[in-house]
């Protein structure tokens, strides 16, 4: 992290906790740079193990079920990807298609481009970059990639042309400390997510090439990268995902024919045991502030566990996080099965983590059950509770979702996914269909299937191979509504109570049969209030910023709200754009002014300078009534109560805004202004911020 940053974020703290983050940052760099002189010399890389070419013990699982959804346009989609995949040519986190290999000239990032460095013209010199001890079971790693594969520069971020140091311990390297510069785009790609998709279109045709592509890819990255050096090495939530991808790959590529040598076989496994030393002996664990990170760390220990053969090292990996899942399912999502961290993006990206690892436990061979139940996690080794969590994490994602097929979005998205096989073509961050899909495959909910599309049944019929077909019943009974209907609370609000009103706005829809079958929907421990029609959405965001206080991906958005008309958005979130490469950006996105929320004078309802993942709950948002047609909460970010009520009525919405008995001199409105389409409503409350679909894009 960047100097400045932690410089900026300490001056916010008391300085007792000041000194004490800053020690443990100090520590840390002091522990990096001793680990770079122990291992001066010394290779970091895990030795083979002199069976590393059988396959014994490995994962095994019949993919067969997605045959039936590989028609086009899917498939035709799914060859294009692995056409740009073996081409090396990636596009993610906006950078369009680029083609990464070492000495490319990158396109910039808002005007930042750094400098080309020498291209290497042969193998040993790409080696000679490393650590001197790494070097020669690096160039033996090397020496089994074909002749004619092209190596691909693992340590650049492609769109700005920074690259990291492969010759430096990943715990001294820093991010975040150059404009422009992104850590997130080679940790991006390291996550090699693209893998299994390469793995679904050998199966399509076994077209030839495509598994030697995947070794290929698999012995660049495991040359480059020797554990615990260069840039994808950092983040340990990154190299847990990129385990699970790597496995699935391998998985699916001899599930359906693919024959691996033993040479290749053998450092695979080694890859992968070094995963899993590196994550669980860094794991992103806080008492009180551990996410998605830590579920990560979790979910990819799993896919490690299962996959290497068993043996105490591993057994204990699989009992460890086994546990964790379950403990960190109850910690991280509330009973109506949303998400702590306050973003609807990120519940999408944790949710994805927990129905790929139940699936995998689920379908564990008996030999790893009994080795659960010896360490007393018995049958059914998930308990009724959190399978009824898991189920309602599906259907937050389903009422989040808007007539466009787009989820409201709270709080930070950075397009962040755990597993993803359906290339739909472009950036579907606000589209969760394919994890509502994925879902379907562990429950009996004939409502998640009919709301996931083609391609989405796709990453149904991959969960139900990872379960091995098991499946368990819904915690409804039969014909009870997906989310029983919200009862009014609280005391309802008078439109004439008009003390202190600062704006009024009264918007008239195009015709009230929008409202046909409107429901309403609380989500109150996340902080989400709903109306929605098949024609209809309308959210209002009031409540916690998540992460336990830490609010690391909030925004100041209380009280904003989102409309949505016939699937046109009348009000949208704007999203969040990029995280370290332009903090002025982050903090545009993150301000209350990108937001459909009461504001005063120009003023934030809570500081963004304690750092770019910090917000501090200075609103203390609250709903004091919700029901069918009204709404009423308030925050104090401002230093005094700010009050905001909805009414739907006569086929209009009507939003009265007020400092509810204080700050008289504030008052403004007398009389609604009236609103008849979405291109004024937007002018009424100066939204003017380019609107970010995904991480790195705006529209």
């Amino acid at each position: 992290m960047a100097l400045t940053h932690l410089a900026r974020q300490a001056l916010n703290l008391k300085p007792g906790m000041a000194i004490a983050k800053g020690g443990s940052y100090a520590l840390r760099i002091a522990r990096a740079y001793a680990r770079q002189a122990f291992s001066l010399g010394r290779s970091t890389f895990v030795d083979i193990k002199a069976d590393g070419g059988d396959r014994a013990g490995w994962l095994s699982h019949d993919y067969s079920g997605l045959d039936a959804h590989l028609t086009p346009p899917l498939s035709d989609n799914i060859h294009e990807d692995a056409a740009a995949v073996s081409a090396h040519s990636f596009d993610l986190l906006g950078s369009s298609p680029i083609r990464v290999a070492y000495g490319m000239r990158a396109p910039g990032f808002e005007g930042r481009r750094y400098p080309v460095e020498l291209k290497p013209t042969n193998v040993e010199q790409i080696v000679n970059r490393l650590s001197s001890g790494n070097r020669r079971r690096a160039l033996a790693i090397r020496n089994l990639i074909d002749d004619t594969y092209n190596p691909i520069d693992w340590q650049i971020d492609f769109k700005s042309g920074f690259r990291w140091s492969e010759n430096t311990v990943s715990g001294a390297l820093r991010y975040g400390h150059e404009p422009g510069v992104d850590v997130k785009v080679p940790w991006e790609l390291a996550r090699m997510q693209h893998l299994p998709g390469l793995a679904l279109a050998f199966r399509l045709d076994r077209q030839a090439g495509l598994e030697r592509e995947f070794r290929n890819q698999a012995l660049d990255f495991a040359a480059a990268n020797p554990p615990g050096y260069g840039v994808n090495w950092m983040c340990t939530m990154d190299v847990a995902i990129r385990a699970a991808n790597l496995v699935l790959a391998m998985d699916m590529f001899i599930a359906s024919g693919a024959e691996f040598d033993a040479p290749f076989l053998a450092e695979f496994r080694a890859l992968i045991e070094a995963h899993g030393k590196h994550v669980s002996g860094n794991l992103e664990w806080h008492d009180l502030h551990r996410g998605n990170h830590y579920l990560a760390n979790i979910a990819g220990l799993l896919f490690i566990a299962a996959y290497l053969p068993p043996a105490p090292k591993t057994n204990d990996w699989l009992i460890f996080a086994t546990r964790q899942l379950i403990a960190e399912v109850e910690r991280q999502f509330t009973e109506d099965g949303a998400n702590f961290e306050a973003s609807t993006s990120y519940h999408r990206l944790s949710m994805e983590m927990v129905v790929y690892a139940t699936a995998l436990v689920q379908g564990l061979d008996e030999d790893r059950i009994q080795v659960l139940k010896a360490a007393e996690i018995n049958m059914p080794l998930f308990p009724p509770w959190y399978l009824e969590r898991l189920e309602r994490m599906a259907e937050f994602s389903m009422h989040i979702t808007k007539p466009n097929g787009r989820i409201v979005q709270i709080g930070d998205n950075d397009s962040g996914r755990f597993i993803s096989i359906c290339p739909l073509g472009g950036d579907t961050s606000l589209d969760h269909g394919s994890t509502i899909g994925a879902a379907s495959a562990l429950f009996k909910r004939a409502d998640f299937s009919e709301f996931s599309g083609a391609e989405d049944q796709a990453s149904a019929a991959l969960v139900s191979a990872l379960a091995k077909g098991r499946r368990v019943e819904s915690y409804l009974d039969e014909g009870e509504p997906p989310h029983a209907v919200n009862r009014p609370s609280g005391t309802p609000a008078s439109v004439n109570d008009d003390k202190n009103i600062i704006s009024d706005t009264m918007i008239e829809l195009p015709d009230r049969s929008v409202l046909d079958d409107l429901e309403m929907l609380s989500y109150a421990d996340f902080g989400l209030y709903i109306w929605r029609s098949p024609r209809f959405f309308l959210s209002v965001r009031c409540g916690p910023i998540g992460q336990n206080g830490n609010g690391g991906h909030a925004h100041n958005d209380q009280l904003a709200i989102e409309l949505n008309i016939d699937g046109e958005d009348w009000l949208a979130d704007p999203g969040t754009y990029v995280y370290t490469p332009s903090p002025k950006r982050r903090d545009s996105y993150r301000s209350v002014r990108a937001h459909a929320a009461p504001g005063i004078d120009g003023q934030e309802p809570a500081a963004l300078t304690l750092g770019m993942f910090r917000l501090e709950d200075k609103a203390k948002a609250k709903c004091t009534y919700f029901s069918a047609t009204e709404f009423e909460g308030s925050h104090v970010g401002y230093g005094f109560p700010l009050r905001r009520r909805i009414f739907i009525e006569g086929g209009a919405i009507r939003i009265v805004d007020d400092t509810h008995g204080a700050g008289g001199d504030l008052t403004a409105a007398t009389h609604p202004v009236i609103i008849r389409d979405a291109r004024a409503l937007k002018v009424h409350f100066s939204l003017n911020i380019a609107f970010s679909p995904g991480y790195g894009l705006f529209e």
